[in-house]
């Protein structure tokens, strides 16, 4: 009987984000009230990242997993996991790729 192979869908290979920050970074930041926006990614089709903008720091913060950036294949699964951070009335935008 012959096997069956699923599609894999491999993640993108892009050069690391220069600021990282961890989960629990964020989530101290988020009670602190530091993050003024948070900007969701497109990196490839299907694969988004999320990025925050700090108040007292410079330039875009990568959200960091075990792995390395941390990328959602959905966005459905992205608005949850933000609802679960306690996000609050924080501004969220949307980036596309183009």
């Amino acid at each position: 009987m012959a096997t069956t192979r699923r599609a894999s869908h491999a993640r993108p290979e892009l050069e690391p984000p220069a600021n990282q920050v961890s989960q629990l970074e964020l989530v101290d930041l988020f009670h602190r009230r530091a993050v003024h926006e948070l900007v969701i990614v497109e990196i490839a089709p299907l694969f988004y990242r999320l990025e925050a903008i700090i108040s007292w720091r410079i330039g875009r913060w990568t959200l960091m997993g075990a792995r390395g950036p941390r990328n959602f294949r959905n966005l459905e699964t992205l608005a949850r996991h933000l609802k679960t951070m306690g996000v609050g009335r924080t501004i969220i935008r949307l980036e596309l790729l183009t």
